[in-house]
């Protein structure tokens, strides 16, 4: 018996299928029918779903966040995703990599039915297999699924410190993904930073591409060797691969420069004419993975600091880039990282000592007020080098402390630049606190959003009154509330619209003008997409139950 689930917000989509293609003639027994992601999962939940055929771009959760939760939960159709962007033709190969089949809307029922054989073909291949096999294989299968996620887990628990890089603490938490140290015991990492996109994508468009990127990497720069796609918790996309503990120098390797220069370049060459993203590659040095925290801030540091480069494979030679000050005599200087790493560790006592070795390295003769000033400079950038880390404008920094943005006073003296340098830091720990969990920031746009319910909200207009940069509002709404932050705008707008249309006599045509919608019809298939029911049906169906 072959089950097919059909999940799209638009019900006539829906209905077309099932009605446009020959089930029965393809061996399909039972088709399901879901109009949002939690009815799906509920479905997936309560029948034996063999194939999926899934919208990507669904308001109350894509099709892709779907997929996510099913590797979770451990449940594996076969799957089939539509979207009626036909521009998403190039990221056909990057979403079968995530093992689905893929199709343009509107569809052609016979290419559908060609792909639902196919797939149905897969299905009773995997049935073959004989009842203890196969009750082996759904555990090994749903362990398989689940273990990329887990391991994508610990290197973001590794990168924000939850787990500290120490061997001890290594072994354990690996031992938890079935690895062993030995595997991993030395590191090098690659960050991909999208510089721009090519065609103005929104929102939503955005999250796609982001993924079909992390897929492109697995397949161009992996290229069959050890490790893992991930991304940290701020969004970055990081390829970290596996040189085990043997010194793995020959050719084709990942530690072989020259080929993974070239990797690089077809990659950026790849995304550039398929995804239409302007991208930069940042390789590291090989290191232990004990010292793998200097190679993540190295790589954020280099992407920071390039301002030239775009759009290039750059490689760094040496993990500790970056200085406090330079002295052409060689004395003493102190990496950007460390100065960093104590700040953010709120180590302000660390800091002090160190600012105090470097002043005495440097001695009482070259200590001028020129010297402060390139350290007070050096310094300065560092704090906003913390806080690009942490998507925080430097802005917030001056705003919220009360600390002045002019260092006149900070260099009049070695004593006036010690007590500066100790009130910047814990300011920084103090805003980065205040920050950690950044609830206020969503609080503060859905309040904004609330006001301005009748006016055109941009992403841009929103991030720049909370003093973040909009790719980063974008994550951290998404990961706040569940949804993202145009389809959390047109609920709320779809929401007062059905408050009015209820409480209010108004006309469609008025509640649409206030809510910013000049176009009745416009309005009205909005409403419909998330209500099911046109405004004036919704009207009537509600003062009917009154």
């Amino acid at each position: 018996m072959i089950r097919v689930l059909i999940v799209d917000d638009e019900i006539y989509a829906v209905k077309g299928l099932l009605a446009g293609v020959r089930w029965e003639l393809i061996g399909v027994d039972a088709v399901f029918e879901a109009y949002h992601s939690a009815m799906a999962r509920q479905m997936l939940q309560e029948q034996a779903i063999d194939i999926m055929i899934c919208d990507i771009e669904m308001p109350e959760g894509s099709g892709l966040e779907l997929m996510e939760w099913m590797k979770g939960a451990g449940y594996a159709p076969e799957t089939i995703m539509l979207t009626c962007h036909a521009e998403f033709a190039y990221a056909q190969k990057a979403l079968q990599l995530g093992g689905c089949d893929y199709l343009l809307k509107p569809v052609l029922y016979e290419d559908l039915e060609q792909v639902l054989l196919r797939a149905i073909g897969r299905v009773e291949a995997r049935r073959k297999v004989s009842e203890t096999d196969e009750l082996y294989r759904k555990y090994e299968e749903r362990w398989n699924q689940q273990k990329p996620l887990l391991i994508e887990r610990f290197w973001q628990d590794l990168l924000e410190q939850r787990i500290l890089p120490r061997r001890p603490e290594l072994e354990r938490a690996l031992a938890s993904y079935d690895m062993a140290y030995g595997e991993l015991e030395r590191v090098r990492m690659i960050l991909v930073s999208v510089e721009n996109w090519e065609k103005p994508f929104t929102e939503r468009d955005e999250e796609i591409m982001e993924f079909a990127l992390g897929n492109a990497a697995g397949e161009l720069l992996m290229a069959g060797h050890r490790g893992n796609v991930i991304r940290d918790q701020r969004g970055n996309l990081i390829v970290v691969f596996y040189l085990g503990s043997a010194d793995a120098s020959a050719s084709g390797t990942p530690e072989d420069d020259e080929a993974l220069l070239q990797g690089c370049k077809m990659y950026i060459e790849a995304c550039r004419r398929f995804f239409y993203a302007k991208i930069s590659c940042y390789v590291s040095e090989a290191a232990p993975i004990t010292g793998v925290m200097k190679l993540y801030h190295t790589l954020l540091h280099a992407e920071y600091e390039n301002v030239t480069r775009p759009g290039e494979v750059i490689l760094l030679r040496d993990s500790g880039n970056g200085t406090a000050a330079e002295a052409p005599d060689g004395t003493p200087q102190l990496s950007l990282v460390d100065w960093s790493d104590l700040i953010e560790q709120g180590d302000t006592e660390g800091l002090l000592t160190k600012l105090k070795e470097l002043l005495e390295a440097l001695g009482k003769e070259r200590l001028t007020a020129e010297t402060l000033t390139a350290l007070y400079h050096a310094f300065l950038q560092t704090v906003y080098y913390v806080l690009h880390r942490r998507g925080l404008s430097a802005h917030l920094l001056y705003a919220e402390t009360g600390l002045a943005a002019s260092g006149q006073a900070a260099t009049r003296s070695v004593p006036a630049f010690k007590g500066w340098v100790k009130d910047m830091a814990f300011a920084v720990q103090e805003l980065l606190s205040a920050r950690s969990g950044d609830h206020s920031v969503v609080q503060k746009i859905k309040a904004h959003i609330a006001e301005k319910l009748h006016e055109e909200l941009s992403r841009e207009q929103l991030a720049a009154l909370v003093f973040l940069n909009p790719a980063y509002l974008s994550r951290l709404f998404r990961k706040e509330t569940g949804m993202a932050l145009t389809d959390y705008i047109l609920q709320e707008r779809m929401r007062k619209a059905a408050d009015l249309l209820v409480m209010t006599d108004k006309s469609i045509s008025e509640i649409a003008d206030a809510l910013g919608y000049g176009n009745f019809s416009y309005f009205a298939r909005l409403f419909r997409k998330v209500y099911d029911v046109t405004p004036h049906d919704y009207r009537k169906n509600q003062r009917r139950r009154a």
